[in-house]
């Protein structure tokens, strides 16, 4: 069994910031993620100047491109005006792999299949073991899945 302090699931932006932050705070921590990574992903996607802060990297440090957006143009119908914003167009299939990359993770390629919570320990498809667990695995996250969406039926009146 492969023991360790920190189960991530998920190695997209998510679960990568997570790992950054654990591996600056030198927590012993592995990531799970069905894909291998840079993985396939056709769509693009926004980030702000908070994100860039939060995650302690300048836009001129990115070693893909960035194409920053100060506005947008919006037309509906016969409405048109300009809407001011302050963001940055990424290509996800890059931007997650350089954040993956970026905090070295303990990064195994692993589908999970099982979750279950046993003697005060989380233990992924009998292979892998932690105190904590993270779920980071966005839309279909197995974490979520297991824990989570009883307590959702529930509070939706399922």
């Amino acid at each position: 069994m492969n023991k360790t302090e920190v189960i991530i699931v998920g190695g997209g932006p998510a679960g990568a910031a997570c790992a950054w932050k654990l591996r600056q705070q030198q927590v012993e921590f592995m990531l799970l993620d069905k894909a291998t990574f840079p993985r396939f992903k056709p769509c693009a996607g926004w980030i702000t100047p908070h994100v860039l802060h939060d995650l302690e990297f300048d836009a001129t440090d990115y070693p893909h491109s960035l194409t920053h957006f100060s506005s947008f143009q919006i037309s509906i119908k016969n409405l048109h005006f300009k809407l001011h914003t302050n963001q940055y167009a990424i290509r996800r299939f890059e931007f997650d792999n350089w954040l993956l990359q970026r905090s070295n993770p303990n990064y195994i390629n692993h589908t999970v299949g099982s979750i279950r919570f046993e003697n005060d320990q989380y233990i992924v498809d009998g292979e892998f073991s932690a105190k904590y667990i993270i779920g980071a695995g966005g839309t279909h996250c197995p974490v979520n899945r297991t824990f989570f969406q009883k307590i959702s039926r529930q509070q939706k009146g399922h």
